[in-house]
């Protein structure tokens, strides 16, 4: 398959949010993968957007309309389980090839921090299933990539905060059309050298060896 998907997690999701959802959905060309976990479908119900699978364990599984779950393929696990909904998510789209993966609704508001770093850290395991994988998670005023030997592009993100951080015991980093370039900079697990950076060209790049996370930020 080797295509994209959009898992829509059971998280904050204000106004901005929900209209990028849509024309991200809408605009898409070839058309992604949509998945719902568990809460998660609450809000393509909101936006009158039917997924095409659910993986759910039930706890926080809105109400719907006889039917509605007709013609979307359902994965529903006990509650007593040893990995998250969003894993599971991970590890479906893992069985069914697909690479290229991006996550809304991870922002939460709530007293969370150990669902969102959770869902984070999945980012350790980009070659860690079959045929590896891209990791992105996004938000209107907030993106961030999970980035294994590879290079980012990004392109109309001038003004924007970056900062890169380690998830590997050290890694090798390149930055151009950035306020701070560099090249090759060896940055360490815990090390914050390559935080609060700017992008300042329409088009920057970033290229890590090692495994980091890549957050850009809208500035103020």
């Amino acid at each position: 398959m080797g295509g994209k998907a959009y898992i829509f997690l059971n998280g904050h999701y204000p106004k901005e949010d929900q209209q990028l959802i849509r024309g991200l959905v809408r605009k898409s060309r070839p058309r992604p993968l949509l998945m719902a976990v568990d809460g998660g479908l609450a809000m393509l119900l909101k936006l009158s957007i039917k997924p095409d699978y659910w993986i759910s364990d039930l706890d926080s599984a809105p109400k719907v309309k006889r039917g509605y779950l007709t013609g979307i393929e359902v994965y529903l696990y006990p509650p007593d389980k040893e990995k998250t909904d969003a894993e599971l998510a991970v590890d479906v789209c893992a069985r069914l090839g697909v690479r290229d993966i991006t996550f809304f609704g991870w922002d939460v508001r709530q007293a969370e921090t150990d669902h969102l770093l959770g869902t984070l850290f999945l980012g350790r395991n980009l070659k860690g299933r079959k045929g590896g994988l891209s990791l992105r998670y996004l938000s209107t005023r907030q993106e961030i990539a999970a980035i294994k030997d590879a290079t980012l592009i990004y392109r109309g993100y001038k003004g924007r905060r970056l900062s890169i951080i380690p998830m590997s015991a050290r890694i090798s980093l390149t930055l151009a059309g950035t306020e701070f370039p560099a090249r090759k900079l060896t940055v360490r697990e815990g090390e914050t050298t390559a935080m609060r950076n700017q992008i300042t060209s329409r088009r920057a790049s970033v290229t890590v060896k090692g495994l980091a996370l890549a957050i850009t930020t809208e500035s103020g």
